[in-house]
């Protein structure tokens, strides 16, 4: 992750995840991420080890969407 950090994509993303049933180590690791992606480069610039971040995130979130429907 070497793009500029967007603050409020951060914020908006851990407030989206936590409140979706993403653990807050989890939701706040995959948050770093997206803030810090970067549109100009293949896979927005995210490293393997980011790509399993966000993994692990929406697994959490999707388990949780299910059990509310």
């Amino acid at each position: 992750m070497t793009s500029p950090f967007n603050q409020s994509l951060y914020e908006a993303s851990l407030k989206a995840l936590t409140s979706n049933g993403v653990p807050e180590e989890i939701a706040h690791k995959a948050s770093e991420v997206v803030a810090s992606d970067d549109a100009s480069k293949p896979d927005l610039g995210r490293t393997q080890q980011d790509r399993e971040a966000i993994n692990e995130a929406m697994n959490y979130y999707w388990e949780h969407e299910r059990k509310q429907h």
